[in-house]
């Protein structure tokens, strides 16, 4: 399938430069506008794979703001095309967060791979977020309790489960510590424990991966019965990121109940 681009410029000559020399590489050129106006209804009314913007553009309105209208209704990427512009407008066209620059004149290859390079990870972004949509649904319908933590062991991640089960909410439990957020009691001495710390868990994964009883203190004051498991978050085979607890309320076990191996 051919890849359309939405040329946004305001001199006519060049971009019908662009146009030609994107028509002779096989791509297909959206549109042609010269305004703001004129981009935002040519590129609502086409859907393009891609836009080239002109940072300095006719009529009310520049090249940024048209490129932040973009990103946030459409979802299409943007690389930008300047020739001049004053640091103040570049510090703001870096907020939008573009797919690339291009300071005019540029030659075709930088044209091309400018382009390639901003699809390339418009679709590898896109795959991602699938995947962390698809990850958050899967957490949300489980009914095990996940609580997931950083290298520093700030709370990073609450799944609806660990919610219910801990009383802390996702928005509360953020950048609390994990022992802060989940408080177990050993059941047999009433003694506190703590999550260990990576250095432990690296060195001994055995130990806390396995199902343990502990008591849960929750957020209301509240206790609860729970089978829990302890890991380190790999990424790859050398780097720990952080640190995940699995858990499941036992509701009805005893809250003197002894720790079972």
């Amino acid at each position: 399938m051919s890849m359309s681009v939405f040329i946004v410029e305001d001199e006519r000559i060049v971009a019908e430069d662009i146009r030609v020399t994107l028509e002779s590489q096989g791509y297909t050129v959206a549109g042609i506008a010269a305004s703001r106006a004129e981009a935002i209804q040519g590129i609502r009314r086409t859907s393009p794979h891609l836009v080239l913007m002109d940072i300095v553009l006719k009529g009310a309105g520049d090249g940024v703001e048209t490129a932040q209208f973009v990103r946030q209704y459409f979802d299409i990427p943007v690389v930008y095309l300047t020739a001049h512009a004053d640091q103040a407008t570049l510090e703001r066209a870096k907020l939008t967060e573009p797919f690339g620059y291009l300071v005019k004149p540029f030659e075709e290859r930088e044209l091309f791979s400018a382009i390639e390079m901003a699809l390339y990870r418009h679709r590898a972004e896109k795959r991602i977020e699938e995947k962390e949509r698809w990850l958050a649904t899967i957490l949300a319908s489980i009914s095990d309790g996940v609580i997931a933590a950083d290298s520093t062991g700030a709370v990073k991640l609450v799944n609806g489960a660990a919610e219910r089960i801990a009383g802390w909410t996702q928005l509360e439990s953020e950048g609390l510590g994990l022992n802060e957020v989940y408080r177990v009691r050993d059941p047999a001495t009433g003694l506190p424990l703590e999550v260990p710390a990576l250095p432990a868990l690296i060195e001994d994964p055995s130990r806390y991966g396995r199902h343990q009883v502990r008591l849960l203190r929750r957020k209301n004051g509240g206790t609860a019965v729970v089978d829990q498991s302890i890991a380190p978050i790999s990424e790859g085979t050398r780097t720990v990121s952080g640190t995940v607890v699995v858990f499941r309320e036992l509701p009805n076990a005893p809250e003197t109940a002894e720790a079972r191996v």
